[in-house]
């Protein structure tokens, strides 16, 4: 007797559920902290018991199982492998790199196959076709690529800028557009990332998608319900944007903050509302199916073997991955911390509020902002932010730069300079920098995000290496997410670039603190 064939039926089930369970557990895993900390992607936390409900209702018209032979059977067999070693991969590549969207991506498409090679194995084609749509619904929740995210958002912003102001004008009020932002007498109005209207898009789709498979549509009006749902969310976004600029124009700007939000859920409501109607009407009247127990059939004993090796290669990725990590930082000791620190006594210095919106934005680090003026009437703002260590920490600053921020407010980029490197007590920290245009004034931006030292000397301070050698050489060198500083400067009236760059290590000079630190650095 093989070694396959000796596994009872009770037994081929607890390996499959065991592979499931490795595989799906890995899934939620890396794309965790975008839904937890992203209020964008939150609705994902409810997409897996959607998938298991949707699976359910399946199930009670589930066809008859067909059982695949052959080169079908094989094919199956090497998808599931492969989407098992490709995870595999993907899980100490997020350990490093929690903030980077595309493993994923390559992650939850590994646990779809990895699934639906399964329910091939168990009922061929016809089980595959009746279950395809409720496993893949999945990724409706899988965060987007930060660049597509990134430019989409953009354009929505600007696009509902835009309409704001004709509607802002149609109703006889005084407003002018700078980038997103609605000049309105009152005040500044903000068309920032929460009013995109990318959230009530992204919920819609997952409405429309979800209400197309309850109601078991046909595929074109599947199609035509994503485009209700998509029509809904931007004229929805569209008339709160408007709406709420109005009650600024009409109260002050301070009235916002009472109808912002009850704005947006009513928008949402009124998306799903209007997907719901149409999902209604358009649902199918009678169906014929024939039915079949989902727990009748278990795989062949000769599929067992790939399915063991699957499910090993999973449990040797988790634990190779976190003994990797905790060897090669078992012995790291931090020697120095340093810091920016709000200058005190300064003439001309002062501290600048940071809205809590752009500190939730930002995901609440710790930090500070503070603007200065010079008696040559040399303007500058700084802003300094760090973020603890762990797997969420890296999430904000990959979201947020000069080049999207500052445009969005109105700047232009007119051109990026050549880096500068500070350093002084012996750090350094590396600077990027532009030269922006705001209104005929030049704005020169210098930016870092520095990753937190794991010990050795204070020089050791770099860069974030966001490429792709960069992110590998990261699992490579066992580095996790040890936390994060931001240090961003602007300034305005100068004379030309070297007097920025004067500027900037003058103000560095006067915040930059540097002490040293002989406790070990705990991961």
């Amino acid at each position: 007797m093989t070694a396959a064939k000796s596994f009872s039926p009770m037994g081929q089930k607890v390996v499959m559920f065991l592979l499931l369970s490795l595989a799906w557990f890995a899934v939620i895993r890396i794309v965790w902290s975008d839904w937890r900390v992203d209020p964008q992607y939150s609705y994902g936390i409810l997409v897996p018991i959607l998938v298991i409900g949707l699976l359910l209702k399946r199930r009670e018209d589930a066809p008859a199982p067909s059982r695949p032979y052959g080169l079908h059977r094989a094919a199956a067999l090497a998808a599931l492998l492969g989407s098992a070693i490709l995870l595999a991969l993907v899980i100490p590549l997020a350990e490093s790199n929690p903030d980077w969207r595309p493993l994923g991506l390559a992650a939850s498409l590994a646990g779809v196959c990895i699934t639906l090679a399964l329910i091939y194995l168990r009922g061929g084609m016809p089980w595959l076709r009746h279950y395809f749509i409720p496993i893949c619904f999945f990724l409706i929740a899988v965060p987007w690529p930060r660049n597509f995210e990134q430019s989409l958002m953009g354009g929505l912003m600007s696009w509902n800028a835009a309409a704001t102001l004709e509607i802002l004008h149609w109703f006889g009020y005084e407003a002018m557009r700078q980038g997103n932002l609605i000049v309105i007498p009152q005040g500044i109005l903000g068309i920032e990332e929460a009013c995109s209207g990318i959230r009530s898009l992204q919920s819609g789709l997952m409405t429309a998608l979800f209400f197309g498979e309850i109601f078991r549509l046909h595929a074109a009006r599947r199609v035509l319900l994503l485009g209700v749902s998509v029509l809904a969310a931007l004229l929805g976004n569209i008339l709160r944007s408007s709406f709420l600029a109005v009650v600024a124009s009409r109260q002050g700007l301070a009235s916002v903050s009472t109808w912002h939000d009850t704005a947006g859920l009513l928008v949402l409501l009124a998306t799903v509302g209007a997907v719901f109607f149409f999902a209604v009407r358009w649902r199918r009247t009678t169906t014929s199916v024939s039915k079949s127990e989902l727990g009748d059939l278990a795989v062949g004993g000769g599929d067992l073997i790939p399915l063991v090796l699957a499910s090993l290669v999973l449990i040797l990725s988790f634990g190779g991955s976190e003994a990797w990590f905790r060897v090669h930082e078992s012995g790291v000791a931090g020697s120095f911390d340093w810091m920016l620190k709000p200058r005190e006594n300064v003439p001309g210095v002062s501290r600048v509020n940071v809205p809590s919106a752009t500190l939730k934005m930002l995901f609440y680090p710790e930090g500070f902002s503070e603007r200065w003026i010079t008696t040559e009437n040399r303007l500058g703002q700084s802003f300094y932010f760090r973020w603890p260590a762990g797997r969420t920490s890296a999430q904000a600053i990959s979201m947020h730069n000069p080049e999207v921020c500052l445009s969005s407010i109105g700047m232009k980029l007119k051109e990026p300079l050549s880096p500068m490197n500070y350093t002084d007590t012996g750090v350094t920290i590396p600077f990027r920098s532009w030269l922006f245009d705001q209104q005929g004034r030049p704005v020169y931006v210098f930016h870092a995000i520095i990753e937190d030292s794991r010990g050795g000397v204070p020089d050791s301070l770099v860069a974030i290496d966001d490429s792709p050698r960069g992110r590998l050489n990261a699992t490579l060198q066992a580095r996790r997410n040890r936390g994060q500083r931001l240090v961003e400067v602007a300034l305005w009236n100068m004379s030309g670039e070297e007097e920025a760059r004067a500027a900037l290590a003058d103000y560095l000079r006067g915040a930059l603190t540097v002490s040293t630190v002989a406790s070990p650095m705990n991961h």
